[in-house]
C-alpha cells in the first residue's frame, strides 16, 4: 500500500511538472491604445469615449496615445511590430484599407491585423454654398454635368472618407467636380462658407451649425438613417444614391496573432461600453452613431469588401497619396 501511495504521489508530481503553466489572468497591466491621428480630432475623441468605460470594466488603465504620421501608417506599424499579447490596440479607420492602395506600407492590412470591435460610424452631411442653385444631390450632379469646371469641393485629405465619398459620387454619376486639398476641414471651411468652394462633406454637428445659420445648405446625409437634428434632409439612400455611400467606420484592432480569448474579452468590453449613455452622448457630440453590433469575423468581411471596393476606386479615380 505504501509503495502504491508513493507511486501515485510520484505520478501526480510528474504530471504537475509536465502540465502547462496556467496563463496569467488578462489583463494584468495597462493596455496601450494607439490613435493614428492628432489629439482632439474625431478619431481621438472616439477612442477616449471608449477607453474610459473599458478601463473600468477591464480593471486596468487603457492609455490613449495619439501617434499621427505617415498618412496613418505610423501607429499602424507600431501595433504591427508590438507583441501580440492583447495589450496593444489600434483605432483603425477607413484609411486602414485605403492607404495601402496609395503608398507602400510595411504590413498587410488584412492578414497582419484582427478587427475586434466596430465601435462607431461617422455621419456626414453633403453641403453647398447657398449661392449654388441646387437643393438636392440630383441637382448637384446635373449642375456638374452642365457646368464643367464650376464645382470645387473641400478635400480634407487624400484617402479620407470625405475624399472617397466625393470621388465615388463623381465616379458613379460621371459629373465634373474638382478636389481642392486641405490639411483637414478647418483650413478649408472659410473658403466653403465664402463661396470660393462650392461643395463640402462635413461632420454632422459642424454641418448643423452652419446650415442653421444659413451659411451653408444641406443636400443629403451620409448615414444609415436621417439625423434627428436635420430630419427633413434625406440620406444618400433616400435620395437615390445608395451606391455612392462610404461608411466611415472606427474599429478597435489588434495584431492578428493575438489570442482569440483576449480578442473576445476586448470585444465584450467594447460592446458593454457602447451601452453606456455617457459613451453614446460623447460619440454623438463627435458626429458619430453607434452601429449595430458585428462579430470580429463580420468586421473582417467588411474590411475585405472595403479593401477591394476602395482599391478599385483609387485606381479608377487616379487618387494619389499626399506628398
Amino acid at each position: 500500500m505504501k509503495e502504491l501511495t508513493r507511486r501515485t504521489a510520484l505520478t501526480a508530481a510528474v504530471a504537475l511538472a509536465a502540465a502547462p503553466v496556467r496563463a496569467q489572468a488578462w489583463p494584468s497591466k495597462p493596455c496601450r491604445f494607439l490613435v493614428p491621428y492628432p489629439v482632439g480630432g474625431i478619431v481621438d475623441i472616439v477612442s477616449r469615449s471608449l477607453a474610459d468605460p473599458m478601463q473600468a470594466d477591464l480593471g486596468q488603465p487603457v492609455v490613449v496615445e495619439p501617434k499621427p504620421g505617415g498618412n496613418s501608417t505610423l501607429a499602424t506599424t507600431m501595433i504591427h511590430q508590438a507583441p501580440a499579447d492583447g495589450y496593444n490596440w489600434l483605432m483603425a479607420t477607413i484609411s486602414h484599407v485605403v492607404v495601402p492602395h496609395l503608398q507602400q506600407v510595411p504590413y498587410d492590412a488584412l492578414t497582419d491585423f484582427r478587427p475586434v470591435a466596430l465601435v462607431a460610424v461617422a455621419t456626414s452631411v453633403a453641403v453647398v454654398n447657398p449661392s449654388l442653385p441646387v437643393n438636392t444631390l440630383k441637382e448637384l450632379v446635373d449642375y456638374g454635368k452642365a457646368n464643367p469646371g464650376k464645382l470645387n469641393y473641400l478635400n480634407p485629405g487624400n484617402g479620407s472618407s470625405i475624399h472617397l465619398s466625393a470621388e465615388l459620387l463623381k465616379n458613379r454619376y460621371k459629373f465634373d467636380m474638382t478636389s481642392v486639398p486641405y490639411r483637414g476641414i478647418p483650413p478649408g471651411l472659410p473658403d466653403l462658407i465664402e463661396g470660393r468652394l462650392q461643395v463640402g462633406l462635413l461632420p454632422g454637428p459642424l454641418a448643423l451649425q452652419h446650415v442653421q445659420s444659413g451659411k451653408l445648405r444641406a443636400l443629403a446625409v451620409l448615414a444609415d438613417k436621417r439625423l434627428p437634428t436635420l430630419p427633413e434632409i434625406p440620406t444618400f439612400a433616400d435620395a437615390g444614391f445608395a451606391d455612392a455611400q462610404v461608411m466611415s467606420w472606427y474599429v478597435i484592432a489588434v495584431a492578428s496573432a493575438t489570442p482569440p480569448a483576449i480578442v473576445d474579452r476586448v470585444h465584450e468590453s467594447a460592446m458593454k461600453a457602447l451601452q453606456g449613455a455617457d459613451t453614446r452622448e460623447r460619440l454623438a457630440r463627435a458626429g458619430c452613431e453607434v452601429p449595430a453590433p458585428r462579430s470580429p469575423a463580420e468586421i473582417m468581411e467588411m474590411w475585405k469588401t472595403d479593401y477591394a471596393r476602395y482599391g478599385q476606386l483609387v485606381k479608377e479615380a487616379g487618387i494619389k497619396a499626399e506628398s
